[in-house]
């Protein structure tokens, strides 16, 4: 079995019908040996085609009928991702891929990368994970996976389209709800913890942030929840239940203040006729005793 090198996958890309590539839908620049093809010196790089992401519905933006072709992949989220580009590996013509590595020192898991079966028709598809800590911008025509393409000294008995009766496919709506949209499920796993711990989750969007953001902090150092930091939650939170308390009062209060300038304001304008007519009467003199 030889790897093949570069001036053997640009053949193996560019060869005339009825030869059929073994990537389709790679595009070459002028110069496919410049260091911006996706052509190096021993492997192809595959771009991003349709992204869907878990628990939308079929129908809707990132569903399966609907794929997403760009979206801002939030830390610890879960996406399955297509290649634009469609294989047509020949009986003796295996492959192997892997995220490089200016996509994986993002932050970005690849869940299910690995060998491509001689004979396999169709686009690769794989499960992303952001592992960073700031979003990950998934984008159609991004680059997403490395692969190395091999030439085995014999085809094989029976390759995968000899063996396989599907037809490829995209993926569908069962294959996408399979996964949950956050990979550590941290929310949830949060708010089983408050209620066992008697602590009220919800006091208004500023408290639930605050107290989501603490939780994060101690899933993120990778401790569990000891006593301490349950009681340091709980102090914490009374904190901010107060500072919402209070900032609610003074609303109230700049609230009523507001209302008695307005009903001054009236009073006011309700006068001036009043004062006016007063003062445009004629004034009699005084007769002197």
């Amino acid at each position: 079995m030889s790897l093949l090198r570069d001036e053997e996958i640009i053949a193996a890309l560019t060869a005339q019908p009825p030869a059929v590539p073994y990537v389709e839908g790679v595009v070459l620049p002028v110069d496919p040996y410049s260091k911006d093809s996706p052509v190096q010196a021993s492997s192809i790089d595959l771009r991003i085609g349709n992204i869907y992401l878990p628990g939308e519905k079929e129908t809707d933006l990132g569903g399966a009928q609907n794929p997403k072709q760009d979206y801002s992949h939030k830390t610890g989220e879960t996406a399955v991702i297509t290649t634009l580009e469609t294989l047509h590996l020949p009986g003796d013509i295996a492959a192997f891929g892997f995220p490089p590595s200016r996509v994986s020192f993002k932050g970005l898991l690849m869940t299910n990368p690995g060998h491509v079966d001689p004979g396999y028709e169709g686009v690769m598809r794989f499960t992303v994970i952001n592992m960073a800590k700031d979003p990950y911008h998934l984008e159609r025509g991004g680059q997403i996976v490395t692969l190395l393409i091999f030439k085995m000294n014999d085809a094989a008995h029976r390759n995968w389209r000899q063996r396989s009766t599907a037809v490829p496919r995209l993926p569908n709506r069962a294959d996408i709800s399979r996964l949950s949209r956050d990979f550590v499920d941290v929310d949830e796993r949060a708010r089983k913890v408050a209620k066992e711990y008697g602590i009220k989750w919800s006091a208004g969007i500023t408290a639930a942030v605050a107290l989501f953001g603490i939780l994060l902090q101690l899933l993120g150092s990778g401790r569990l929840f000891s006593r301490a930091d349950i009681d340091d939650l709980k102090k914490r939170q009374e904190n901010v239940e107060y500072d919402l308390k209070n900032r609610v009062n003074v609303e109230q209060k700049l609230q009523d203040f507001d209302n008695r300038l307005k009903d001054i304001e009236r009073i006011t304008a309700a006068q001036k006729p009043k004062q006016s007519a007063l003062s445009s009467k004629p004034k009699v003199p005084r007769k002197n005793p």
